[in-house]
Order: C-alpha cells, then structure tokens, then sequence
C-alpha cells in the first residue's frame, strides 16, 4: 500500500537506521552465478552491503508489527528510529547520513513509549508542499489525490522521528517545526 512505500524508502537522501549488513552468509538459487561476471556456482556466499542490511530491518519491522498489528507502517519506522542504538561519527566520517538514528534495538522498538505516526493525508501534503505534480502524486498514491491549499505542506511539517535543516555558512536561520507524538 501507499504508506509502506514509504517505510521502505527514506524520504531523505539517508538511511533512516542501520541493520547488519556485513559478512552475512547468505543463499540463493544455483540457477543463478556468483557474479555477472564470476559464472561460478555457488550455494552460499559472504556478502556485505545494504541488501544484507535490508532483509534484517524489515524483519525488525514485521517483529514490531507483530506485537502491535493495527500500528501503521509510519508508528513503526517512528518506533524502530526512536529506540535506535545511537552509533558515533568516530567510527564513520559522514556519520548520521550514513546510518541515520542508529542500529536498530527491536527488542526496545516493541516499547518505544511515544510515535510519531502519519497517515496518507500527510504523506499526500508533504509531496504536494515538494512541488510533485498531481500526476506522480497519483502514481504514487493509487488513488486521486489533488493538491490545494489544504494540502500543500512542508518538509518541516511532516510528522517524521527526525528533523533536517539546511543552512548557509554565515547566515542565522530559525525554523519551527511542528510534531505529533502519540502515546502508546
């Protein structure tokens, strides 16, 4: 549906958590080679990399909506970032655009305390408030949503776990942004 596409995909262009992804052994079909260009066979290989991280973080999500089936896709990406394991910049220089809120806790995310939860509505918003046009809103949505006044949010009023704001060196910037938290 419309809004686990956006579970799936960060709206930024960072990952919203980390997962294991390195040295994961992994199987796959004998029909298919090592590489494109390894034309060996294998069944099982080390692999590394976000499509070994990937599987884990959506296996962490099924395992939050397992305790919490009526939660929306949205409540549990909230509950998975805001319980996150911070990480450091020590260990990666472009540090949190490199693992946004951390390696996922799923164990913690079962209990995260408060989500930020969103419905299509604001998903529709903050992509009419982006300058989409009603064409791929519709591609994106399924359905025929419009944008008006009503509708045209912001960036900043999204109601997101995180919060990002540009700047230019030298030039003072406020900006006020706007959340919901839900206790659950």
């Amino acid at each position: 549906n419309f809004l686990s596409k956006f579970l799936i995909f960060s709206i930024r262009d960072q990952p919203d958590l980390t997962a294991p992804g390195v040295d994961i052994l992994a199987a796959w079909s004998e029909a298919s080679t090592v590489t494109e260009d390894d034309t060996r066979r294998t069944r099982y290989n080390i692999i590394s990399g976000t499509s070994m991280s990937c599987p884990h973080a959506t296996g962490a999500a099924a395992y939050v909506k397992s305790f919490h089936p009526t939660w929306s896709p949205a409540a549990i990406r909230s509950a998975l970032m805001t319980t996150a394991i911070p990480m450091t910049s020590n260990n990666n220089i472009e540090g949190e655009h490199a693992y946004g809120a951390g390696h996922i806790n799923p164990l913690q995310a079962t209990d995260p305390g408060l989500v930020y939860d969103a419905g299509e509505i604001d998903y529709v918003k903050f992509l009419c408030g982006q300058g989409y046009t009603i064409a791929n809103i519709q591609l994106i949505s399924g359905n025929s949503s419009s944008c008006s006044e009503e509708t045209d949010g912001t960036v900043w009023d999204l109601n997101y776990p995180s919060f990002a704001l540009s700047s230019t060196p030298g030039k003072s910037i406020t900006r006020v942004f706007h959340r919901t938290v839900t206790n659950v």
